[in-house]
């Protein structure tokens, strides 16, 4: 293990004013959303609040990615047309852009292509649970599959020092990528991105798909559905070259958390073929 380089991470995952920062509004408007007696106007308020936030969130709401078919031009008819929860997925998809859309050198992922892998495992996740009648936890995959990468954004640089002996690691000692990160550098990506959705105030159950998209049988019991989903929309997307960096060969399917959401061998292929399509839509957006 490089003891300078797992030192120089600790200072920056302890010191939370070093990790990327989000809008605060975006929290609220979380945990307003989750509280199923909120009245839309109040939610409508908070987004308003934010001028640059309004102004974006109606620019997405008509985009085609989006659009219900019916111009959208305040908050109040973007939360009735398309529904709080929606609105709330728009929310974390613009706050979260500028901390994805960027290179991630040390993993091999040029600028967009961190932020088109996270909005294409956030759409497959959410088709995943409206397949299997979840629509219940749609919008929290959704969410965490955009997001479920963030910690490369701080560990890019770390890993370009020591990528060698991170793949030395893996070939040798026939570990994960994951593991290998932590053999070398004392911390992985998940462990990052965990700390920080502490920073943003993130529910439980997002700081669990960040932390064990890769693993799901370890998530907590409670949280194993929605992080299985992302697992296999991530390892879907990966299969079919969307954001594979340095690492991507090196994840494969988890045979229980197919079977967790029940997920046939016909329906990951439908899933696998529609990726095309999802990403000229994806395309629209960005």
């Amino acid at each position: 293990m490089d003891l300078n380089i797992k030192q120089r991470i600790e200072t920056v995952i302890t010191n939370l004013d070093q990790l990327p920062s989000i809008p605060e509004v975006a929290t609220k408007i979380m945990n307003m959303v989750n509280d199923p007696d909120v009245a839309f106007k109040k939610v409508a308020d908070e987004i308003s609040k934010d001028q640059a936030m309004t102004t974006n969130i109606l620019k997405v709401c008509n985009s085609a990615f989006f659009s219900k078919g019916k111009e959208i031009t305040s908050i109040e008819k973007a939360i009735v047309t398309m529904g709080l929860k929606e609105v709330k997925d728009i929310v974390i998809l613009i706050v979260a852009k500028p901390v994805l859309d960027k290179a991630i050198i040390g993993y091999d992922m040029a600028k967009g292509d961190l932020w088109m892998q996270g909005l294409a495992v956030a759409t497959l996740s959410k088709r995943i649970a409206m397949k299997k009648k979840r629509k219940e936890i749609a919008d929290i995959v959704f969410t965490g599959g955009l997001i479920h990468n963030v910690g490369k954004v701080v560990l890019a640089l770390y890993v370009q020092n020591v990528y060698k002996d991170i793949i030395a690691a893996v070939e040798e000692k026939q570990m994960t990528f994951d593991e290998a990160e932590r053999e070398v550098m004392g911390f992985d990506h998940h462990q990052v991105g965990e700390k920080m959705l502490d920073k943003w105030k993130f529910p439980p159950v997002l700081k669990s798909i960040v932390r064990y998209y890769h693993d799901p049988v370890s998530a907590p019991v409670e949280h194993r559905f929605d992080v299985s989903v992302v697992h296999i929309a991530n390892i879907i997307c990966l299969m079919a070259g969307i954001g594979i960096g340095s690492d991507g060969l090196f994840h494969q399917f988890n045979s229980s958390a197919i079977k967790s959401v029940g997920l046939n061998e016909g329906e990951l292929e439908e899933l696998y073929s529609s990726i095309p399509e999802l990403i000229k839509e994806i395309k629209a957006l960005m």
